[in-house]
C-alpha cells in the first residue's frame, strides 16, 4: 500500500492569502495528501509568506530559516519571493512561487507536484479563512483539540462573545468583523493602482476581475449553507470590471437582489470608485443588505494624497462620505489613515483627523507610516522622525478621544521604524 504523503501549511498574511492557504490545503487534500498540522510531521512544508512591510517582510525570512530546520522539502509561496528576491536567495535555494503565480500560472504548481491527478487550475476559489494548527505550538495545541471536542469549541466562543461583548457592544464594527465568520467572496486579483508606498503590486501582478456569473454563485453557494454575512473582498474591490465590461455597483446590484437574510461586508474599496459610483451606490444601499463598508482612505490632505499617487479630490471624497453617512446612518463606514509619510506636516496630519470627524467616520485604524524597501516612497524627502511620529500617534489618540471616539487598542498593531523601537498603531470606533 503507498505511503500517503504528508504536507504541513502555513501564513501569516493578509486574509487574501488565507484564501490562497485554505484553497491549496484543498488542492492537496483531493490529491490524497495527508494535511498535518505539525511541521516535524510532514514530508513538504508549504509556507504562504507575506511583505507588505519590510518588518513583515523580516518576520517571513525569518520564518524560512525556521522551516528549514525541518527534515521536509520547504516551498516558500506568497508575496516574499517577488518581492524580497534578493534577501529570499540569500538564505534559500528551493521551490518558490509567487502569489500572481496561483492565479495567472497554476501550472507551476503542478509542475512541483507532478503525481498529483487533479490540477491547481481545476480547484475552485474558496471563501473560508485558512486557520493554521500548529501543534508544535501551545495556541496550535489548544486550537487542535478545540477542534476535535465540540462541547469545548462551544464553551471557549461563549467566553470569547462574553468577553467581546463587555469589550464593545453587539452593534460595534469590529466586534461584527471578530464574531462573525463571514463567507468570503474574491472578486478579483490583482491591483490596477501604482500607490508610492506598496510593494504588493509586484507580487499580486495586474488587476483581473473573478467572472460575474462565479461570483454570484459563491453568494448562492453561501447562502445555501446557511451564512448570513458576506465579505466582499480583493485588494481593489472597486476596479472589479474594469477589464471585462462589467463594474462594481452590477455585481451589487446582481447580488443584493438574491432573495435572503444576510448582511454584506465591503473591505478595501478605494475611495475613487466611492466618488465615481455614488449614485449607483445610494440606489443599491437602499435595499438594506450592505451593513459595512472599509474605504482606506490613508490621507484627509490632497498634498499628500498626490504624491502617495492616490486619487487626490478631498473634497469630492468627503461628499461622497457625507452622503453615505446621512442617508444611511445605518451603514458603518470604517477607514485608516498614515501618520508621518513622508514630508507630511503636523498640520496635514490634522486633516486627516478632521476629514474623520467631519465625515462621521464609524471607525478605523490609525498606523505609523513604515518605508518599505524599493518603493518610490523611499525616495521621497524629508523623511518624518520616528519621534515626530509618536507624538503625531499620541495627538491622534487624544483629538479622536476628545471627538467621540473609543480608542480601543493601543496595540493593535505595531511598525518596526529604523531604530526597531515599536510604535503602536490603534484602532478607534464611534461611541454610542
Amino acid at each position: 500500500m503507498k505511503k500517503m504523503k504528508k504536507i504541513f501549511i502555513y501564513t501569516h498574511s493578509c486574509n487574501l492569502r488565507s484564501l490562497d492557504a485554505s484553497r491549496m490545503r484543498s488542492y492537496f487534500s483531493q490529491n490524497n495528501y495527508q494535511i498535518v498540522n505539525n511541521p516535524k510531521d510532514a514530508d513538504t512544508i508549504f509556507y504562504i509568506s507575506c511583505a507588505a512591510y519590510d518588518y513583515v517582510a523580516d518576520k517571513s525570512l525569518q520564518k524560512v530559516k525556521e522551516f528549514k530546520k525541518f527534515d521536509a522539502e520547504l516551498i516558500v509561496a506568497g508575496c516574499l519571493p517577488e518581492i524580497e528576491k534578493k534577501s529570499v536567495a540569500e538564505i534559500f535555494d528551493g521551490a518558490t512561487i509567487g502569489t500572481k503565480d496561483l492565479d495567472k500560472n497554476p501550472e507551476k504548481i503542478d509542475e512541483l507536484f507532478l503525481e498529483n491527478k487533479i490540477k491547481f487550475k481545476d480547484i475552485d476559489d474558496t471563501n473560508i479563512s485558512f486557520e493554521n494548527l500548529d501543534e508544535g505550538k501551545l495556541i496550535g495545541v489548544i486550537k487542535t483539540i478545540l477542534n476535535k471536542i465540540q462541547w469545548a469549541e462551544k464553551i471557549v466562543i461563549k467566553i470569547r462573545d462574553h468577553v467581546f461583548k463587555n469589550l464593545l457592544n453587539e452593534n460595534s464594527f469590529f466586534y461584527g468583523l471578530v464574531m462573525d465568520k463571514p463567507y468570503r467572496i474574491r472578486i478579483s486579483w490583482g491591483c490596477p493602482n501604482s500607490c508610492s508606498y506598496c510593494g504588493i503590486k509586484k507580487a499580486i501582478g495586474p488587476h483581473k476581475s473573478k467572472p460575474l456569473e462565479q461570483c454570484t454563485e459563491e453568494f448562492k453557494n453561501g447562502l445555501k449553507k446557511d451564512y448570513k454575512h458576506f465579505l466582499i473582498n480583493a485588494d481593489d474591490v472597486g476596479a472589479y470590471g474594469i477589464d471585462t465590461g462589467h463594474s462594481f455597483p452590477e455585481l451589487l446590484d446582481k447580488m443584493t437582489k438574491i432573495p435572503g437574510e444576510y448582511k454584506i461586508t465591503i473591505t478595501n474599496l478605494n475611495p475613487r470608485w466611492v466618488v465615481k459610483y455614488i449614485d449607483k451606490l445610494e440606489d443599491i444601499f437602499e435595499r438594506q443588505k450592505i451593513t459595512r463598508l472599509c474605504i482606506p482612505i490613508q490621507s484627509g490632505c490632497s498634498r499628500i494624497l498626490k504624491i502617495m499617487n492616490r486619487y487626490s479630490d478631498v473634497e469630492k471624497i468627503k461628499d461622497a462620505f457625507q452622503r453615505l453617512r446621512t442617508t444611511f446612518p445605518d451603514v458603518q463606514v470604517s477607514t485608516h489613515i498614515m501618520a508621518g509619510f513622508p514630508s507630511e506636516t503636523e498640520e496635514e496630519f490634522k486633516e486627516s483627523l478632521s476629514l474623520i470627524q467631519e465625515c462621521n467616520i464609524s471607525a478605523g485604524q490609525v498606523i505609523p507610516f513604515s518605508c518599505k524597501r524599493g518603493t518610490k516612497a523611499e525616495l521621497i524627502e524629508e523623511k518624518i522622525s520616528e519621534y515626530e511620529i509618536v507624538q503625531r500617534l499620541k495627538y491622534g489618540r487624544l483629538f479622536l478621544k476628545n471627538a467621540g471616539y473609543n480608542v480601543i487598542s493601543q496595540g493593535y498593531a505595531t511598525v518596526s521604524l529604523p531604530s526597531m523601537s515599536k510604535v503602536k498603531a490603534f484602532l478607534f470606533e464611534k461611541m454610542d
